[in-house]
């Protein structure tokens, strides 16, 4: 145990908490375990706290979500595991108690991944005083992931992926030992359930040097376990250089993605957004920057982000077998094998799916007349905003360092007129209210209900983009005209 003096900062909300605690005459022994510690010795922002308990944590966490009015979720009964949502303004707070997985404080935390995991601090203790049983606070100072033990990560292979991402994250280099254990149990991972697999590989995505994370995945073997076949390892058609080639192009393409997304998001400085390139889409995509957060920003379960599914889309639009540029059927549906071996939800692999198979008509095309500008959004909705990412993603990916100013200032234009016909032409360009509903044509033409009546609206609402119809005697005139024409 360490004996230095003040080590841990703590937000005020874990004070709070502490404070509660104790008005409450509570005694269970509790200890704030692992990233908030390791989090409040780095003086860094902490926005959630794993609490081991001594003792009945689902009934600790229920009292704790009725005094401070939150909403609480059994994760694991057997386990004795339940996590409290504290709502504040900037965000949400989550506080996850558990039930030590021994009989003391050092069986719990022999039991834990990584030694930097494993500092802890007595919750109604002295909170600035670390706990550190088992050598991690001298693995933090030395960048060193090490595992806790010779079977941490044989009885969890998740782990595996969890020290690349890690690693990546932390900035750390795995001990010799846990490197050698990454590599023998990872294939262990096949028996491991698809759900936990994406939630920690979502987490890898979320980081902003995801690309060095998937670089040392497909290193170590771990990529071709957690995507299909076709996806998980350097694509194997063409001369060896081709391949390397696509591989790089691929994480060129991720970094510039995570780039692109952190200079949008709130995370932005000026730093992150000096270069040429950034900045010209930065400045121009300003203007939306509160509508483009919010949908970066869109949960999907378990903390996984709409952020994180367009650095996955940037990662696979370039890594398939097939010239991606050209088969944008094709992507979609790989697009869908993957969402199927991630178990995401429907709604994630719709917008991934999207996302990969419309983004090249954005590279493609030139011109974008108001018809054009229609037909792209009203086929997308939303999802159109990700190719837009996307596309920039790619341009930028594949050009590398050889991007041509003019060029580049060409696409920006593009991107942003499609982002403004978006957010503030919706109605005039993207879906204007139909003069006549299917009912108004059905009684105007004296027709039943079909598929005629959909080509009509669908004629209808082109024609009122152009401005050839502005009113109901202009729209009823139109339709009759089609009708004839169409024989």
């Amino acid at each position: 145990m360490s004996d230095a003096g003040p080590l841990l900062q703590w937000s005020e909300l874990v004070y709070d908490l502490q404070r509660l605690l104790r008005d409450k005459g509570v005694t269970t022994p509790l200890y704030v375990v692992g990233g908030a510690v390791r989090d409040a010795y780095k003086r860094a922002a902490i926005t959630d706290v794993d609490i081991a308990v001594d003792g009945d944590a689902i009934g600790i966490a229920k009292q704790v979500a009725d005094w401070l009015d939150a909403d609480i979720y059994i994760m694991d009964r057997e386990r004795g595991v339940a996590r409290v949502f504290l709502k504040r303004e900037s965000g949400a707070f989550l506080l996850d108690f558990a039930r030590f997985r021994g009989a003391t404080l050092h069986d719990d935390l022999i039991k834990r991944d990584f030694t930097v995991n494993t500092l802890a601090a007595d919750l109604l203790g002295d909170l600035s005083h670390l706990i550190d049983l088992l050598g991690g606070e001298r693995d933090l100072r030395e960048g060193v992931l090490r595992r806790c033990s010779p079977n941490a990560i044989k009885d969890d292979p998740v782990r595996a992926l969890r020290a690349v991402r890690q690693s990546t994250q932390l900035g750390l280099k795995m001990h010799p030992a846990t490197l050698s254990d990454v590599r023998l149990f990872a294939p262990g991972l096949s028996q491991i359930s698809p759900e936990r697999i994406r939630d920690e590989f979502f987490k890898l995505l979320a980081l902003d040097n995801a690309a060095r994370g998937l670089r040392v995945l497909q290193h170590l073997g771990i990529l071709q376990r957690i995507l299909p076949d076709q996806f998980g390892q350097t694509p194997a058609e063409g001369p060896p250089q081709q391949q390397l080639d696509a591989w790089s192009r691929s994480l060129r393409i991720t970094e510039r993605m995570c780039a692109i997304l952190t200079a949008v998001s709130e995370r932005r400085t000026d730093n992150n957004a000096a270069a040429f390139d950034l900045g010209m889409l930065v400045i121009q995509m300003d203007r939306f920057r509160g509508q483009l957060q919010e949908r970066l920003s869109r949960s999907y379960g378990n903390g996984r982000r709409h952020r994180e599914l367009l650095v996955l889309a940037a990662f696979l639009s370039n890594l398939s077998e097939m010239d991606s540029a050209t088969d944008g059927e094709q992507l979609s549906l790989l697009a869908k094998a993957v969402s199927r071996s991630l178990r995401l939800t429907l709604e994630e692999g719709r917008h991934l799916s999207l996302a990969m198979s419309k983004y090249q008509v954005i590279l493609d095309e030139s011109e974008w007349s108001p018809l054009a500008r229609h037909r792209f959004w009203f086929g997308l909705d939303e999802a159109g905003i990700d190719a837009i990412f996307l596309a920039a993603a790619v341009y930028l990916g594949r050009q590398g360092e050889g991007i041509q100013q003019a060029d580049w200032l060409a696409f920006v234009d593009i991107a942003t007129e499609l982002l403004d016909t978006w957010f503030r032409q919706y109605e005039d360009v993207v879906s204007p209210p139909l003069l006549l509903d299917g009912e108004d044509i059905m009684k105007t033409l004296g027709i039943k209900r079909g598929p005629v009546v959909g080509r009509l609206l669908s004629t209808l609402r082109e024609a009122q983009v152009l401005g050839t119809v502005r009113s109901v005697d202009e729209a009823r005139a139109f339709v009759a005209r089609q009708q004839v024409e169409s024989g």
